[in-house]
């Protein structure tokens, strides 16, 4: 025998767990209608003091925003002509060290021709006495 066609069961939304979905949104309809206590009425804001209160601290961060801006640049510039300096500095550093090397290989050359210069005296008292010897003079 066929099977008498069921009934679908209807579930009641309690069993879904959306108790007080339905209240969520019966109070926005609600509020919606009467209106909100914080809303602007064409254009106007409810509450002056605030907004003045907001303008005023936005005029302070653009005024900090611009102080930083400035102290950043005069920062930079001062960057700027210190490195100019230190490069300069660099360079005159550099001549320095080249003049040193120059006078270095000069001293070195002089200090070559040293033990020469101290062999005079000596190489003119044995030519003094070779003249003598020649001449036949004696020397005591």
């Amino acid at each position: 025998m066929p099977e008498p066609k069921r009934k679908p069961v209807e579930k009641v939304e309690s069993n879904l767990g959306l108790e007080g979905f339905e209240t969520f949104f019966e109070g926005a309809s609600q509020t919606d209608k009467s209106g909100s206590a914080d809303a602007t009425v064409a254009g106007e804001a409810v509450n002056g003091a605030q907004i003045e209160k907001l303008i005023d601290r936005f005029s302070q961060l653009i005024t900090f925003s611009v102080d930083q801006r400035v102290e950043t640049a005069t920062i930079a510039n001062q960057l700027i002509e210190n490195q100019r300096q230190l490069i300069a500095t660099q360079q005159i550093l550099i001549r320095l060290m080249e003049k040193s090397i120059e006078m270095t290989r000069h001293i070195t050359s002089i200090e070559e021709k040293l033990p020469a210069l101290f062999e005079i005296p000596r190489t003119v008292e044995a030519l003094r006495v070779q003249v003598a010897k020649l001449e036949g003079v004696e020397t005591a």
